[in-house]
């Protein structure tokens, strides 16, 4: 028995590889944070914004960005505002097709940093002294799609 029929696993290759994942920038402002206790403050308003970035850095290896903003206000007072950049470096097969490759890119590694990130804004948010914050799983694929629509209309009025 060869080892590739004792593990199928090993004659399977990957088309991309997360080498590394890191934190690039990380912002955390916490202008009115006694804003909380005023008694007659309505609840906090939190948003969330998330933008996936791709850059080149060399023949099939590419950096990856998840770029996260978190905003809170009450009465239109921004209690806090947390920005995340956060990285992972790529390499991919010099294979692949140009729609897998941006697949590859903009959905699947995202997907797979995604927790990591989610962590690191809770974690901070927590240690600003607010309830910590699980942002919703994000539907990339989705993401990716308006961002190419959004870029072909531009381009058509272009």
């Amino acid at each position: 028995m060869s080892k590739h029929e004792r593990n199928g696993a090993d004659s399977l290759q990957s088309p991309f590889h997360i080498h590394d994942q890191y934190i690039k920038d990380l912002t955390f402002e916490n202008p009115s944070f006694l804003v909380k206790y005023d008694k007659e403050a309505p609840q906090q308003e939190v948003s969330v914004g998330i933008e996936v970035n791709v850059a080149s850095l060399s023949d099939n290896h590419y950096e990856t960005s998840l770029d996260l903003r978190v905003q809170s206000n009450v009465n239109n007072e921004q209690l806090f505002v947390l920005e995340l950049k956060y990285v992972g470096l790529i390499s991919v097969a010099s294979d692949l097709e140009k729609d897998i490759l941006e697949a590859v890119l903009f959905v699947h590694c995202p997907f797979l940093m995604f927790p990591y990130a989610r962590a690191i804004v809770s974690s901070v948010i927590g240690a600003g002294g607010y309830p910590s914050l699980m942002i919703d799983p994000i539907d990339f694929a989705s993401l990716y799609l308006a961002k190419k629509d959004q870029s072909r209309a531009t381009a058509a009025v272009s």
